[in-house]
């Protein structure tokens, strides 16, 4: 989701980084705490505020009803890709594939001789 809403306090947000909304606590004053990504702080919103942005994400449990047909008619432009990309793998030639997996050998001995005995990953 990659758009901006404006909220009733008239703040502008990108919905993009939307990491979390998280609810009040006893200790704070009332306000959820969003979390963006790549902001070291959290932001304080207002109820209205965060019932706004529940509603443009779909979180509010009266209209938080997963439909699967929906969900698939969302992800039909990955579902393509990641065909076309399974398909290209699979016709892959057999010298390329060699290739390929003498390239990851090699990675995998780079990558061991680099760390400490005990913590090796591939052998």
């Amino acid at each position: 989701m990659n758009k901006s809403i404006e909220l009733p306090s008239g703040k502008i947000l990108n919905v993009a980084r939307f990491i979390a909304l998280l609810p009040p606590n006893d200790t704070t004053d009332g306000s959820y705490q969003l979390l963006l990504e790549g902001y070291p702080n959290p932001i304080n919103l207002e109820l209205s505020d965060a019932q706004t942005l529940k509603k443009t994400l779909e979180l509010d449990k009266e209209t938080a009803v997963w439909d699967k047909n929906k969900q698939l008619e969302k992800n039909q432009r990955a579902i393509e890709i990641l065909g076309k990309r399974i398909q290209h793998f699979q016709n892959i030639p057999e010298s390329e594939s060699i290739a390929r997996q003498e390239f990851f050998e090699s990675f995998k001995k780079t990558i061991d001789s680099q760390r400490p005995d005990g913590q090796k990953l591939y052998s």
